[in-house]
């Protein structure tokens, strides 16, 4: 009998540190953060939808920032290069994209930058205009984001 109550009590216990995990905004950022890259703006929105105060939202973003979990200048650069590479998206389009991300503008900026000197940009625009007249190239790469220049 003795046991059976040690053990329920283990049970209680457990399943209230559970729930402190759950309500921790630490732990709630790490979950958001778990599959992709997030931008700050993106964390603290996701802390104010559970319901924290800002000071807990800021405590929380200072801890993840010390840890290196999040940085808006790694993310932005792992968006652009993400975005250009693999979606076949255009500067201009990034840039949109990355400021509806609250991104600072000069990060932005300095990322798709470093991106565009990365990566053979033809390359990805032949790959995306491939056996279109010139007429639909045009259309298509405005659609894209590459604007006038390509």
């Amino acid at each position: 009998m003795k046991n059976y109550k040690n053990k329920q009590q283990s049970e209680r216990s457990s399943e209230i540190q559970s729930r402190q995990q759950k309500k921790d905004p630490f732990n709630i950022a790490l979950r958001f953060i778990k599959f992709r890259a997030r931008s700050e703006w993106e964390v603290a929105n996701k802390l104010r939808q559970y319901g924290f105060s800002e000071e807990v939202i800021l405590e929380a973003l200072k801890k993840l920032k010390e840890r290196g979990f999040i940085d808006d200048e790694k993310f932005a650069y792992l968006y652009a290069y993400d975005s250009l590479v693999v979606r076949y998206k255009g500067p201009y389009r990034i840039r949109y994209e990355l400021k509806q991300l609250h991104v600072d503008e000069y990060i932005i900026e300095d990322a798709i930058n470093k991106v565009l000197n990365e990566v053979n940009v033809d390359e990805i625009i032949e790959k995306l205009t491939q056996g279109l007249d010139e007429h639909k190239k045009r259309e298509k790469l405005y659609r894209q984001g590459f604007g006038g220049e390509w």
